[in-house]
């Protein structure tokens, strides 16, 4: 009867730890998936035949960028380079792009298509937009938890006193 309960325990052990790693798995799944979406609409947002023409770049340079736009052309594929720093993306494909274009044309590039602004600062400051947009909601909803469960409990810091003597 002992070893049916052992037995038991260790399933359940098993379980809970699948369930974790599951959800776990699931939630890095959609935090990288929103670099990859922004990734992929840096590619496909822009027309880069007009870009060519407009810069004047040569058949090389061409290449190079279409070379450089298929990199990466499904989720997996990009997923093995950036799991584990996702917002690095930006920096290494605009770095790329610097690279193929001389400085002048990748002035003018970014001027026409990011009006003015870096295309590596942009897309940092996105990230930065919605990663402190989303922990000031997680503190507030924490602060309120928190307010709910000891709102008669000052600790002598005067929150939460009341007027009235008990």
């Amino acid at each position: 009867m002992v070893r049916f309960w052992v037995c038991i325990f260790k399933v359940k052990l098993i379980m809970k730890k699948l369930l974790t790693v599951l959800a776990l798995g699931i939630f890095a799944l959609g935090f990288s998936q929103n670099y990859y979406d922004d990734y992929r609409g840096s590619v496909t947002s822009i027309n880069w035949r007009d870009v060519a023409s407009y810069l004047g770049l040569s058949g090389r340079q061409i290449a190079a960028i279409d070379v450089l736009n298929n990199r990466y052309p499904t989720y997996d594929s990009w997923d093995r380079v950036y799991r584990g720093t996702p917002d690095r993306w930006y920096r290494d494909r605009y770095g790329e792009m610097e690279r193929i274009m001389t400085p002048a044309q990748y002035k003018r590039f970014y001027d026409r298509y990011y009006r003015g602004q870096n295309p590596v600062w942009i897309y940092g400051k996105n990230y930065n937009k919605k990663y402190y947009k989303e922990r000031d909601k997680y503190y507030k909803k924490q602060w309120k938890e928190y307010r709910k469960h000891h709102k008669d409990d000052d600790h002598g810091r005067g929150w939460g006193r009341r007027d009235h003597d008990d």
